[in-house]
């Protein structure tokens, strides 16, 4: 049997584990039903043993009340002879003997022995609630204080309406009390506590501890159950009858007791378990020894095929499923042996090509094969050249060459042409005038006959592979196969020798332009900078964004967007030197890098050469279209000495000629940086701002100029930081442009001004109309017309007294979408006011058409009114053509007298500035509303704030 086992288990782990899962099917059904009885028969058990300690404790808990019953008859027999006048020696009785230590009378703070030992202490005092029970002609049940706990007493009041009058105290006999412990049941212990588990009694001493922690346990809601103790808690309820808290029963019996029975249970199970393995591993054995020769044939035929001897067959003369395996094993062995040596000779091809790419490598393990296959023959390959059609190199191979002759051939196309249309290969002569040169070649080595397969690349003849031979019996169709993948295998190597190009190109090129992208820019500009350090010479970068090259993508859509940069790189790479970089970053962001400059101005004469070519016209999707571009300059070593800095430095000066006005180019300055580092500062406390609370609307009255009524006000928008204090608009409104911030900030000045207004009208203030500024962004936003109808109807406010107000520059983009939402606008009711008037694009076409109802002059034409004769003449035809047109005039930033008796006398409507009152809030301006502003030479009778 030892034998068997041995030759059986310790071999074969496939049959060590089938042996233990035999096993553990057997193990796992009789563990399981054995656990789950178990549990069950214990659950039982300790559910009929819960049951028991309950009764226990709650038959003692009615004993122990039941003495107390007891007790209480004979302390009120007691008391009623005590009413009678009864002496102490006629009142004792051996039932107060045996139910009481000792009694005291307690009368008017005097405590009188009256029946007992001293006990050398003062009976317990009798509290407020004890009072209070005994008023009832209850009985008071009185707990000593301190611990250990003394025996507990119990008092009556002799009259009960005159608890003062005297009250009999007598301490219970312990003996009488808790019972004898032989009353308990077998292997119970009783204990009993009082509030806080404070112990009382315990049959047994040792328990007490148990008991108090099983009782804190049952108090805090959680399995009364400590230290291996079956336990059950039974409530004694004290209170309604002798006024005190309530005692808990606690019945313990020891754990092991309860499961004793369960172990000859667990022994039985225990040998049918053992004898169910036993019988199952004797099977497991026979049925094991089976299956385990044939296996183990197999697999020894499979380690000789791992070891490549493909001649031994396995031998397993049975028809079961094991016969079938041994038959197909055999079978795939020799046709694996067939193909081992085509697959080695391929792989090695194909691990060159996927570590060195050495196309010349790769030819020679190509004519190794063949010649391997075919040792008299002579190999031939012949490769095209990927920059010229009609050049080509040719690799020549016999068996008895150390290494192959390469020779430069000058190719014809059309016999090229003739050999791609055998696919698969074919015969050629190797003499005659139509024959390849490469082909003559291998005729003059020795070769009667050969077999040419063309080398293809994406369907283009890239090569060809010949085999002379002498004989064409030589050569057979599975060497024509192998010859065939080999064949392939360099158009593969072709294959990735174009795409490694493809993406280095791809990597480091632009794929819209195919300018150099920022990786190969930075590249060539460490390199750059490294040369210029040795070489003492200067370089620059010009940072270039197009100007308005979004209007483009908006009008004439990606498509010609992307058609427009493919021309702005073209004309950026005609005017740099050779020797110079053009490269785009993404977007319409581009790069130029001059290197070996003496001077910055020669980068300065490159910067307006740029601008000159990018502002002339574009032609894209058959319309002209016109751009420009923003440079800013850095240059080395000046503005920095890394790539970083300098790409930087020049993104830097670039915004800043952008805000410049854009159509510039622009040196960097490290004022620039200092700017930059307060715009971010300034920039972050804005987006505070918004989320503080930190903003407030003004606003600036407008008036009549002909009499000086209060016809309205402009909302402006106020901030006042705590730490930065009152900041301006003309700082923070174009930041607010720039961030996208202005998006949230518009739509809450709106509804502030219309909760304003609808304020006002209710209180019955003549406010005229109010405007609210509309910025370019939030104009050209596609919820402005919903934004303005939520606000108006969220606040129940008229829409004819607000005005929106935008400037000139929304009309530059698109003219036609201005008109619309202009138009959608004016459906809702509200007026719209053309802002700082004369300082924009407007064209008199357009303006015509325009649905506005209010032409503002800016306030750069107001200031000088008094001393330039041109503002006179641009302001008084500003204001006719106004009125021509059919629209109201508003003057912005009048500060003096004479400016607005001038506006009055041009006919100029309405006037707003710090000469009639700076922006107030809107508690000054209800002030205001009330006043008359009047104008008049005398300038202290115009109203002011």
């Amino acid at each position: 049997m030892n034998k068997l086992v041995e030759g059986t288990f310790l071999r074969s782990a496939v049959a060590r584990r089938v042996f233990f899962l035999f096993l553990l099917s057997a193990f796992v059904p009789a563990a399981m039903l054995a656990a789950l009885s178990y549990g069950h028969v214990r659950a039982v058990v300790g559910d009929y043993t819960q049951r028991q300690l309950a009764q226990a404790g709650s038959a003692h808990a009615r004993a122990l009340y039941d003495r107390l019953l007891g007790a209480h008859f004979i302390l009120n027999a007691n008391v009623a002879q005590i009413r009678r006048g009864t002496n102490v020696e006629d009142t004792t009785s051996i039932a107060l003997t045996r139910v009481f230590r000792r009694t005291y009378l307690v009368a008017h703070d005097q405590t009188v022995l009256r029946f007992g030992a001293p006990l050398g202490e003062d009976p317990p005092p009798i509290d407020a609630r004890a009072a209070s029970h005994l008023a009832k002609g209850e009985l008071a049940l009185l707990m000593p204080p301190g611990r250990p706990v003394g025996p507990p007493w119990l008092a009556v009041a002799i009259d009960p309406a005159q608890v003062a009058d005297g009250v009999l105290i007598a301490q219970l006999e312990p003996a009488y009390l808790w019972g004898d412990s032989d009353e308990i049941s077998y292997q119970t212990d009783i204990c009993v506590l009082a509030e806080g588990a404070v112990l009382l009694y315990c049959s047994s001493d040792e328990l007490g501890a148990t008991a108090s922690r099983v009782a804190s346990h049952r108090a805090n809601g959680h399995p009364a159950s400590a230290d291996g103790w079956l336990s059950a808690t039974s409530g004694l309820f004290l209170k309604a009858k002798f006024g005190a808290d309530d005692w808990t029963i606690v019945a313990l019996r020891p754990g092991s007791l309860a499961i004793a029975s369960l172990t000859q249970l667990a022994q039985t199970y225990l040998g049918v378990t053992l004898l169910t393995l036993l019988l199952v591993a004797l099977l497991s054995v026979v049925q094991i020894r089976r299956t385990l020769v044939p296996l183990e044939r197999l697999i020894e035929g499979t380690q000789r095929i791992a070891r490549e001897n493909f001649e031994q067959p396995v031998a397993v003369e049975r028809d079961d499923e094991f016969g079938q395996l041994a038959r197909s094993l055999n079978g795939m062995a020799r046709r694996v042996g067939q193909q081992l040596g085509a697959l080695r000779a391929l792989s090695e091809i194909d691990q060159e090509i996927l570590s060195h790419l050495d196309i010349e490598q790769i030819v020679v393990l190509v004519q190794a094969r063949l010649l391997a296959l075919l040792p008299q023959a002579v190999i031939g390959v012949v490769l095209l050249d990927d920059r010229s059609a009609d050049l080509g190199t040719a690799y020549l191979q016999r068996a008895t060459d150390a290494q192959p002759t390469k020779v430069a051939l000058q190719l014809d196309p059309q016999k090229l042409a003739h050999c791609v249309r055998y696919r698969d290969g074919a015969w050629l002569p190797v003499d005659g005038p139509d024959v390849p040169r490469f082909v003559a070649m291998l005729a003059g080595l020795g070769a009667a006959h050969c077999f040419v397969i063309p080398i293809f690349w994406r369907d283009e003849i890239c090569g060809a592979l010949g085999i002379g031979v002498v004989d064409q019996q030589e050569v057979n169709n599975g060497l024509i196969e192998q010859a065939r993948d080999l064949g392939k295998r360099v158009g593969v190597a072709f294959a990735a020798l174009a795409r490694e190009a493809e993406l280095v190109l791809r990597a480091h090129h632009d794929d819209l332009t195919g300018l150099p992208n920022r990786a190969l820019l930075s590249e060539r500009l460490q390199q750059e900078l490294a040369r210029a350090r040795r070489t003492g010479k200067q370089l620059a970068l010009l940072f270039l964004d197009l100007d308005r090259f979004k209007s483009v993508n908006d009008t004439l859509g990606h498509d010609g967007g992307d058609q427009l940069l493919r021309v702005a790189a073209e004309r950026l790479s005609a005017c740099v030197r050779e020797c110079d970089t053009v490269a785009r970053l993404g977007g319409d962001e581009f790069v130029v890098l001059l290197t070996g400059l003496d001077n910055p101005q020669q980068a300065a004469k490159l910067a307006g050469q740029v601008l000159a070519v990018l502002s002339e016209p574009f032609q894209v999707a058959g319309s002209k279209c016109f751009i420009g571009a923003s440079i800013g300059v850095s240059v080395f070593p000046a503005d920095g000495s890394s790539a970083e800095e300098l790409l930087k430095q020049a993104d830097i000066a670039m915004y800043r000629a952008k805000a410049a006005g854009r159509g510039r180019f622009v040196f960097f300055e490290e004022s620039m940086n200092v700017d930059q580092r307060e715009r971010a500062v300034m920039e972050q406390e804005l987006h505070l701002a918004i989320m503080r609370n930190q903003f407030a609307v003004h606003y600036q009255p407008r008036v009549d100029l002909r009499d000086g009524r209060l016809l309205g006000a402009e909302a402006l928008l106020r901030w006042n930081h705590p730490v930065l204090g009152s900041v301006s608009p003309a700082i923070f409104i174009p930041l607010a442009e720039d961030a996208g911030l202005i998006e949230s900030i518009g739509p809450w000045v709106l509804r502030q001004v219309c909760a304003q207004l609808a304020a006002w009208q209710a209180a019955g203030y003549a406010v005229g109309t109010v405007a609210v500024n509309v910025s370019g962004r939030q104009f050209r936003s596609d919820d402005l017309v919903a934004q303005v109808t939520h606000a108006l109807e969220s606040t129940g406010l008229a829409p004819h007294v607000l005005e929106l107000e935008v400037t000139e520059g929304v009309l530059i983009d698109d003219v036609e979408s201005v008109i619309d939402v202009l138009g959608r606008l004016k459906q809702i009711g509200v007026s719209v006011a053309l802002d700082d008037f004369g300082t924009g694009y407007s064209s008199m076409a357009y303006l015509r058409r325009l649905p506005i109802d209010v032409l503002k002059i800016d306030q750069s034409f107001v200031r000088d009114l008094a001393h330039a004769e041109d503002a006179r003449n641009m302001v008084q035809a500003i204001i006719a053509m106004a009125h021509a047109l059919h629209k109201s005039v508003v003057a912005e930033g009048v500060e003096t007298l004479v400016q607005a008796n001038l506006l009055r006398s041009w006919g100029c409507n309405q006037a707003q500035g710090f000469y009639f009152s700076r922006p107030v809030t809107a508690a000054a301006l209800e002030a205001l509303m009330e006043k008359t502003l009047v104008l008049s030479d005398d300038t202290n009778a115009m109203a002011r704030i």
